[in-house]
């Protein structure tokens, strides 16, 4: 049986936080698209990162199940503010605690830090303005 959504779940699923997208060929913007296509969830991530290595704004569109959505919306809120370095050490952990998901939707949240990572690799190989702040992915 799968438990209905948290009090925080719900209410990042019913008004979603940074729901949009970015334009993916501004020269400050990564973007990635990462999914499941057997399970249908879906999220997409865009990050505009300035020349300090700062996350200046963060969009996300999500396909699948309300915790889905609910880790989209917390994972953006959760960087959004955050220099790279930091974003880097972002574990889907956070999002598991914050939102109180259960166990069978923990790859809701692992999605979305999958998504971060994948953002974060786009924004490294990616030309900006200050190539001396790209983030090294592993």
């Amino acid at each position: 049986m799968i438990r209905e959504l948290s009090a925080t779940a719900r209410e990042h699923f019913e008004q979603p936080r940074n729901v949009g997208s970015l334009n993916p060929t501004d020269p400050d913007v990564a973007a990635a698209l990462v999914g499941e296509p057997a399970s249908g969830a879906i999220l997409q991530l865009h990050l505009r990162v300035n020349e300090r290595g700062l996350i200046t704004a963060a969009r996300f569109k999500a396909y699948g199940c309300g915790w889905t959505i609910a880790c989209g919306s917390l994972l953006t809120e959760c960087i959004q503010g955050r220099l790279l370095v930091e974003t880097a050490q972002f574990r889907h952990h956070e999002l598991v605690t914050r939102l109180d998901a259960p166990p069978e939707k923990l790859h809701c949240a692992v999605l979305a830090e999958t998504a971060l990572k994948a953002a974060l690799h786009a924004h490294a190989v990616k030309p900006t303005l200050n190539p001396t702040l790209q983030f090294e992915h592993p």
